[in-house]
C-alpha cells in the first residue's frame, strides 16, 4: 500500500470530521446521509472493514474516511478509491469514544478544541425554529426576551399590562412550553417596553416625548415582579438551568437593585447565572468597576440601542442611520469586550453586528465567548462557520493512501 503526505483533495480546504461513538458508526453515517450534502463530511473510525465501507458508499455524504488502524483489507481501500472517497491513515486513535470536531487539510489531521459555543436568540418559538436549532446542534436558549412574549399577550389583552397575576401565569406557561422542548439552559431577558410600544398595543400609559430614553427596564422595576415570579415557579418544577438578564441597565445602583429584586422574589442566586445587556453608553466607562465589585456572570452588548444612543440617532427613524463598523463604534465595542475579558466575564453580542463576520471574528479574538443566532438558515450557517473557525488545536502528521 503506497502512501504519501499530499494534502487531501478540494484544494487542501479544511473539512469537518464527524466523529461517532464507535458502536454507532453505522447509525451516524445514516444520519449524516439524511442531513448533509455529499462532500460535506469526513468520517473517523478506529478501523476499516467492508461493513463500514458499505455504509459510507450508501451514505452519499462522506468525502473521506480517516482510520487509525493500518491493517485492513486492500479491497476495502479500492472500493473507496473507485467511489472517489479519500482514505487517510492516522497512526494514533485521537479520541476516546466521544464526539470530537477535527479537520484534515494540508497541515495534517487536526483535533479541535470546541469553538465558541452557540445559543439561540428566539422569543417566538415554533416547530420550524426548534427543528432548525436542533439540526445545528443548538440546545441553549441564549436570549429569550420576555418583552416579545408580553407583546403577544398585550396585543390581545391590553388590560393584562395592569394585571400582575395574568402576566405571571402567561410567562409561566411560556416557560413550561420551553421546558417541554428540552433546552439545556434558558437565559430569560426581563422586559423593557417603551411607552410608544405599549401605546401601539392599546395599553393606556402616558406617552413620553422621547420613549427610548424614558421609563424602561430597571427604571420601572416593579414591572419585573411577576416576571421573576414566573421564573421562580418554573425553577421549582424544572431542572433546566436558568439565567436572568437585566436589560437597559444604566448604572451600578440599578444593577444592585436588580440583584436585590431577584432575592426578594424567592429565587436562590446560587442556582442561577445573572448579568445584563449593555445598551447605555455610560456603562462602558463604569463597567470595569462594576465587574470588580458586583457579581456578573455574563454581559451582552445590545448594539442596536447602544449605537443609537452613542451616535445620537433614533433607531425607529428610517431617515437616520448608524454605521456599525465605524471607527467610533468598533472602538467602543472593543473597549467593552476587553473590560469583560479582563474580569473573566462571559460576553456575547446582540443586534445586527453579530452578522458581521469580520468584526465578530476580531471580537472573538478579544474575548467574546458566546455566539447567538436566530433560526434563519443563512445566519445559522454563518454563525456555525464562525464558531468552527474559532476552534484551535494541534496538527499531527497524516498519511494518505494512493494508487493501486
Amino acid at each position: 500500500m503506497d502512501t504519501t503526505t499530499n494534502a487531501p483533495s478540494a484544494g487542501g480546504a479544511g473539512r469537518l470530521i464527524i466523529v461517532p461513538e464507535q458502536p454507532a458508526v453505522g447509525d451516524l453515517v445514516h444520519s449524516v446521509g439524511e442531513s448533509r450534502n455529499r462532500d460535506d463530511c469526513v468520517l473517523y473510525s478506529s478501523r476499516l472493514d467492508f461493513a463500514l465501507v458499505n455504509e459510507v458508499l450508501n451514505a452519499q455524504s462522506i468525502s473521506a474516511v480517516v482510520v487509525s488502524a493500518r491493517e485492513f483489507a486492500d479491497h476495502a481501500r479500492k472500493m473507496l478509491q473507485e467511489a472517489g472517497i479519500a482514505l487517510v491513515v492516522h497512526d494514533e486513535t485521537p479520541v476516546d469514544g466521544t464526539d470530537v470536531r477535527c479537520v484534515v487539510d494540508a497541515s495534517g489531521f487536526t483535533i479541535l478544541r470546541p469553538g465558541v459555543p452557540i445559543s439561540a436568540i428566539c422569543s417566538v418559538m415554533n416547530d420550524r425554529n426548534l427543528r432548525e436549532y436542533r439540526r445545528f446542534g443548538i440546545t441553549d436558549l441564549g436570549y429569550y426576551r420576555f418583552k416579545f412574549c408580553l407583546f403577544q399577550l398585550f396585543c390581545l389583552e391590553p388590560e393584562a399590562y395592569f394585571d400582575a397575576d395574568r402576566i405571571e401565569e402567561f410567562l409561566l406557561a411560556q416557560l413550561r412550553e420551553l421546558g417541554s422542548q428540552h433546552w439545556t439552559s434558558i437565559r430569560c431577558v426581563l422586559s423593557d417596553p417603551t411607552s410608544a410600544e405599549l401605546a401601539e398595543m392599546g395599553v393606556d400609559v402616558p406617552r413620553e416625548a422621547n420613549p427610548d430614553l424614558g421609563v424602561r427596564g430597571p427604571r420601572l422595576m416593579e414591572r419585573w415582579v411577576p416576571e421573576l415570579g414566573a421564573i421562580r415557579r418554573f425553577m421549582e418544577e424544572s431542572p433546566i438551568r436558568i439565567q436572568i438578564c437585566a436589560p437597559f441597565v444604566s448604572n451600578a445602583d440599578e444593577y444592585k437593585a436588580f440583584l436585590a429584586a431577584i432575592e426578594a422574589s424567592g429565587i436562590d442566586l446560587d442556582r442561577i447565572r445573572v448579568g445584563f445587556t449593555l445598551e447605555v453608553p455610560a456603562m462602558a466607562d463604569t463597567l470595569p468597576d462594576l465587574l470588580a465589585e458586583l457579581r456578573v456572570d455574563f454581559v451582552g452588548i445590545g448594539t442596536s440601542d447602544l449605537f443609537a444612543l452613542y451616535n445620537g440617532v433614533d433607531r425607529s427613524n428610517p431617515g437616520l442611520t448608524v454605521v456599525p463598523s465605524s471607527l467610533a463604534n468598533t472602538t467602543l465595542l472593543r473597549r467593552i469586550v476587553s473590560a469583560a475579558a479582563a474580569h473573566d466575564v462571559q460576553m456575547f453580542v446582540c443586534g445586527d453586528v453579530r452578522r458581521n463576520e469580520e468584526l465578530m471574528t476580531a471580537l472573538i479574538r478579544e474575548g467574546v465567548g458566546e455566539l447567538i443566532t436566530s433560526a434563519r438558515i443563512d445566519e445559522l450557517v454563518d454563525v456555525t462557520r464562525l464558531s468552527h473557525a474559532s476552534a484551535v488545536g494541534s496538527s499531527v502528521a497524516i498519511t494518505r493512501t494512493s494508487g493501486e
